[in-house]
């Protein structure tokens, strides 16, 4: 665990825009915890998004399409 994500094992707010907060996720995910928070934390209040990589628009799709022959199968599943 690094130095700066400090995670603890309570019930709590976390903040997803943490620089540090994959870390503290692998960390509790580690740990097994079922529950954890950013309470000790000095970028628990931070409010504006971190990119930790290039992130472009370019290549992306906002619709996925679907083979027809599983969404054939999909109709005839009756709920």
């Amino acid at each position: 665990m690094k130095e700066s994500g400090k995670p603890v094992r309570s019930r709590g707010y976390r903040n997803v825009f943490c620089p540090y907060y994959r870390d503290c996720l692998d960390h509790a995910s580690d740990k097994h915890w079922e529950y954890w928070t950013c309470l000790h934390c000095r970028h628990k209040h931070l409010q504006e998004a971190i990119a930790d990589e290039p992130v472009s628009p370019a290549g992306t799709e906002t619709y996925y399409s679907i083979s027809t022959s599983i969404g054939d199968k999909l109709e005839n599943i009756t709920i």
